[in-house]
């Protein structure tokens, strides 16, 4: 049963390579670039400066390489051990577009126009949002005690979207921005960045 009262941290990994190309990377592990590591250092640093409201939170991470990165410069500033990989929030699966051009997807016929039915959308070999909240929930689920969960841009979306009670066209337009943290509390969905502040 799902504990909507539980704290969820949530925390997109840091730029990649396939990320500043536009490239579609789902299931394929690719790592953080240089900008990526800064990011990601940065966010590690202004969990470290508020540590002590960090206290009870276990963090949980994706197990893909980009997300796990990310999530080490985190645990270690806050003197923290892994509280595990979670595969249920790993990255939506895009099927047969992986390591194609985001702009190449848009284009297509198959894409829907469509916000709505972006949602239900399943790419071929791939998952929906649909799928994406339906694997998220079931994991969320499963905790007891607050978390700070390190993730990805499409999935991150269905998470947010998930606890805040939207809908499909709100979740498939929610930002994931890169070098920042996302505090899920009593439905609602607040960034703070790590050089300006909330955004």
């Amino acid at each position: 049963m799902i504990d909507p009262a539980l704290p969820i941290t949530f925390v997109r990994h840091g730029e990649t390579d396939w990320n500043r190309q536009g490239l579609i990377q789902g299931s394929i592990d690719t790592e953080l670039n240089e900008r990526g590591h800064a990011q990601s250092k940065a966010v590690a640093e202004l969990f470290a400066f508020r540590k002590p409201e960090w206290r009870d939170f276990q963090i949980i991470t994706s197990p893909q390489r980009r997300a796990f990165q990310t999530a080490e410069y985190i645990r270690a500033a806050l003197g923290k051990t892994l509280g595990g990989l979670e595969p249920r929030v790993r990255e939506l699966g895009f099927g047969i577009w992986e390591g194609k051009p985001f702009w190449e997807l848009k284009a297509s016929p198959v894409y829907p126009a469509d916000a709505e039915a972006r949602y239900y959308w399943r790419p071929e070999g791939g998952e929906s949002y649909e799928d994406g909240v339906a694997r998220v929930n079931e994991w969320r689920a499963t905790l007891t005690r607050p978390t700070l969960v390190i993730s990805h841009g499409a999935v991150g979306r269905c998470l947010m979207g998930a606890i805040a009670g939207l809908g499909p066209s709100d979740i498939v337009n929610l930002k994931t921005p890169q070098g920042a943290y996302c505090r899920l509390e009593n439905c609602q969905i607040d960034w703070f960045d790590a050089e300006d502040g909330q955004v």
